[in-house]
């Protein structure tokens, strides 16, 4: 669709949810994860090898950073099939990032940012240490009232830091949307993305929107204003 950038959707490991992300036409998803898909690790690696579709990202579950088995797990399961693990649970928060670091992920990764969250903090928690970042475009949003133009400076600043951006619209209290049923100037923030970044972009609408998202994401590429 854009050359340097990876297009995927987002799904859950469960076989009729892999189908239906295939028969959307994703070439590549960004895999969702609850506690019943890392019981049994090999089982699940198993599922997502037979399954006709690149597993481009795996994201951790959401649990406080006292339960790091589960984000071994998930890097483990990351690793197994050369993905990379997106770190990110709504139940931690980022001063806890040099916690997170001594967890020694053997995997590729990056740390996403919480709603809300400015860029200072971003800066000083995540890039300016060193660190890879999973830049969420409506995150950012709901904390940056010149998202624009924030986002764009962070993948002009730390391109060499950001291989995973998330993608979809929102408002201020909700995100998650399709494009077009939130507040975000989605074709400009588009036309950003396919300027300045080269990586995985996650979108992260919900299923039955992926396919209108791909559609409109192919059309503010091809057509910009």
């Amino acid at each position: 669709m854009h050359e340097g950038i990876t297009v995927a959707g987002k799904a859950p490991a469960e076989p009729d949810e892999l189908d239906r992300a295939v028969a959307r036409g994703c070439d590549a998803i960004e895999l969702y994860l609850e506690r019943s898909h890392l019981e049994d690790v090999e089982a699940t690696i198993e599922l997502l090898e037979a399954v006709d579709i690149e597993v481009a990202s795996v994201h951790t579950l959401h649990v406080p950073i006292d339960e790091p088995e589960w984000l071994h797990r998930s890097d483990r399961l990351a690793d197994a099939l050369g993905a990379y693990l997106v770190v990110h649970s709504n139940r931690i928060v980022h001063t806890f990032t040099p916690d997170l670091e001594a967890l020694d992920f053997r995997s590729a990764y990056g740390y996403e940012h919480n709603p809300g969250i400015s860029e200072r903090h971003i800066r000083g928690t995540i890039l300016d240490p060193g660190h890879e970042l999973v830049l969420d475009t409506a995150h950012l949003y709901m904390a940056e009232r010149d998202y624009l133009s924030v986002t764009e400076q962070l993948l002009r600043e730390f391109g060499d830091q950001v291989r995973v951006v998330h993608l979809c619209d929102s408002s201020l209290q909700e995100d998650g949307l399709g494009f077009g049923d939130g507040s975000i100037d989605m074709r400009t923030l588009s036309e950003l993305i396919g300027q300045y970044f080269e990586g995985i972009l996650v979108l992260e609408v919900m299923p039955d929107r992926q396919r209108e998202a791909r559609e409109r994401l192919r059309s503010y590429w091809s057509d910009p204003k």
